[in-house]
């Protein structure tokens, strides 16, 4: 064979890529417009296109008899979506009752998207649907409540895909109309150096703020988080200059890898874009992505004023001076524009309850306009064409999860299984809501810890969430309890995916690093306990004096948890007086979940006098 012969055909599948991605990102934004095909339709055509994608990209990395398998593979994937949309009516219409070669293509079609997720995101979550599948085929075996009826194996099928139930439906719909075309915002983001904007703008506040250098990735990294929705590839982009930036004005590097990791990591939870699990959170309850933006202010503002306070304690604790670097004005001038009027669009748009695609369309196109009018912003053919693949590729494998999701509902549906888990987490838990609340919150962060964002917050929503409302909660207010936890997975040890690549930047010990993500992180995990019983928490109305006692009750136990983590105020505190401060942290949760008055007072009186302590001896010192 000419040894030519596979770099040629690897040119040949990058151009195809390429021409695959313009295609589906020109179908998405025509849709939005003109309405082609109906909703399952739409959805079949989504999955087509991400099968293909996602194949292309196996054939970059395969060669040889590899390549040649993968490229039946994709036949086999264009010939199922060329199926179900020539059959749609049928299927429809016969849901539950397949023909032979409806069972042929429907078992393809099973197998297909559990091999892509696979691939793309690991076995973990594949390996629970097989569960599921198993558990629907065979669970009325199972004696006692745990077992179900009998489900006919066609009928299984059926409910899997080729029924238009499972692979399509809501999660495929949230990924097609409500997530996909985000995502090209973000990535044509980074094409045009909206990460130089960042660098300056934190580098200026870093003059005025103690740490700057950490205040630099703690300002960029979230506003570029705010757009990837991907904690771990966010510490790719951001880390790559803001990691060393910190380690060369004087914060050790497992310090810099906790505070990159930890910002890159809040992105997914500050509006007005908030990463992808927000948009499915928002199909999951039918209601308007604006009125969950709207509940998720006060939680993001919390996170970020603990981010920099953590920040400044770092650096007061290692005597870190101030930044004295000079601006490059001419960044700040350039890239200002290309963040604040498409983010400001795709705000109001929103807000007016625009559709999710419309906006980011509509920001898309600003963006574009705006970053070829000057020179020094204006991306160049082929890193457009990169951008544009990567978005592509990355909305390909979100649809996949979804499709995989979406399995694994309705086999949850299908069996009863999810209320019998609820009800096994209700055991459990006694009865009792606090314990309910940290069996949740664990569970969470175990299965955030292998699986992205948003299929952590999907499965935790569908098992777990159920169990919270019964015991009382809004349906809101338990969805972002879980949502906020499958978040924090991503800076919570033993898995922590942010944490193992900004440790490899960073060239430190990862369990060292992710300790300290944990120890600045640590006072944001009372948050979501404190919305259970605190609607202001979440923007909500409540009386006035207890909405102020809330808003105290959180700032205390949120800052004294952050000195006891960091052993550190106006300066470094002992051993029985960091014990102080951990009870205080306990007495002002205990006031956010009971109302306890007497817990209140306690909580303040404490923490007054612990800080007023740290003043004196700070004095003494001096």
């Amino acid at each position: 064979m000419n040894q030519n012969e596979p770099n040629a055909q690897s040119r040949m599948i990058k151009w195809i890529l390429l021409i695959v991605s313009l295609i589906m990102i020109a179908y998405h934004i025509s849709s939005i417009w003109v309405t082609m095909f109906s909703p399952i339709l739409h959805q079949n055509i989504h999955m087509g296109f991400s099968f293909v994608l996602l194949i292309l990209v196996s054939l970059l990395q395969a060669n040889g008899k590899g390549r040649f398998f993968l490229w039946l593979v994709l036949g086999v994937a264009v010939l199922i979506t060329a199926y179900v949309h020539i059959n749609y009516e049928r299927l429809d219409m016969w849901a539950g009752y397949p023909e032979f070669a409806d069972v042929i293509i429907g078992i393809a079609l099973v197998v297909l998207v559990i091999s892509l997720t696979w691939k793309t995101w690991g076995p973990i979550f594949p390996t629970l649907v097989g569960i599921g599948i198993l558990y629907a085929l065979f669970g009325h075996h199972i004696k006692g409540a745990l077992g179900h009826p009998y489900i006919e194996s066609k009928l299984v099928l059926s409910n899997l895909g080729i029924g238009l139930k499972g692979t399509y439906g809501m999660m495929m719909n949230a990924s097609a109309n409500l997530i996909f075309l985000f995502i090209i915002f973000g990535s044509v983001f980074e094409c045009v150096g909206i990460d130089k904007f960042f660098l300056e703008l934190g580098t200026y506040l870093g003059r005025y703020v103690r740490g700057g250098a950490a205040q630099t990735a703690v300002f960029s990294s979230s506003f570029v988080g705010m757009c990837t929705g991907a904690a771990a590839a966010n510490v790719a982009l951001t880390g790559s200059y803001t990691i060393p930036l910190m380690i060369k004005s004087g914060f050790r590097p497992d310090h810099a890898g906790a505070i990159e990791a930890a910002s890159s990591t809040g992105g997914q939870l500050t509006p007005p874009v908030m990463g992808v699990a927000i948009f499915l959170m928002a199909s999951f309850l039918g209601v308007s992505y604006a009125s969950l933006m709207a509940r998720a202010l006060i939680p993001a503002a919390s996170f970020y004023l603990i981010i920099i306070l953590g920040v400044i304690v770092i650096a007061t604790r290692e005597k870190i001076p101030m930044l004295n670097e000079k601006i490059d004005r001419q960044k700040v001038i350039n890239g200002a524009p290309l963040f604040v009027i498409p983010m400001g669009i795709v705000t109001i748009l929103l807000i007016n309850r625009f559709t999710p695609a419309y906006s980011a369309a509509v920001a898309l196109g600003l963006l574009l306009l705006l970053s070829v009018l000057r020179k020094a912003t204006r991306p160049s053919f082929k890193d457009l064409g990169k951008g544009f693949t990567k978005g592509a590729v990355m909305g390909g494998k979100i649809a996949i999860a979804c499709g995989c999701i979406g399995m694994f509902t309705s086999m949850l549906i299908s069996t009863g299984a999810g209320p019998k888990l609820a009800g096994i987490i209700q055991v459990l838990s006694g009865g009792h809501l606090v314990v309910a609340l940290i069996l949740t919150m664990i569970l969470s962060l175990i299965l955030g810890c292998a699986m992205p964002t948003p299929v952590a917050y999907l499965i935790t929503a569908l098992v777990v969430s159920p169990a919270l409302v019964e015991m009382g909660i809004d349906t809101m207010t338990a969805h972002f309890f879980v949502f906020y936890f499958a978040i924090l997975s991503a800076v919570t040890p033993p898995v922590a995916g942010a944490v193992m690549v900004a440790s490899q930047i960073a060239g430190y010990s990862y369990m060292k690093t992710g300790w300290e993500s944990l120890k600045l992180t640590a006072p944001f995990f009372l948050v979501p306990f404190f919305i259970i019983k605190n609607p202001i928490i979440m923007s909500k109305s409540q009386a006035l004096p207890e909405a102020i006692c809330a808003i105290i009750s959180l700032v205390i136990a949120c800052g004294t948890l952050l000195i006891f983590c960091q052993g550190f105020c106006f300066t470094n505190t002992r051993v029985f007086e960091r014990i102080l401060f951990l009870i205080a942290a306990f007495l002002a949760t205990f006031y956010g979940l009971f109302s306890s008055q007497p817990a209140f007072a306690a909580s303040m009186i404490l923490t007054t006098c612990l800080i007023t302590n740290q003043i004196l001896r700070t004095r003494e010192i001096k």
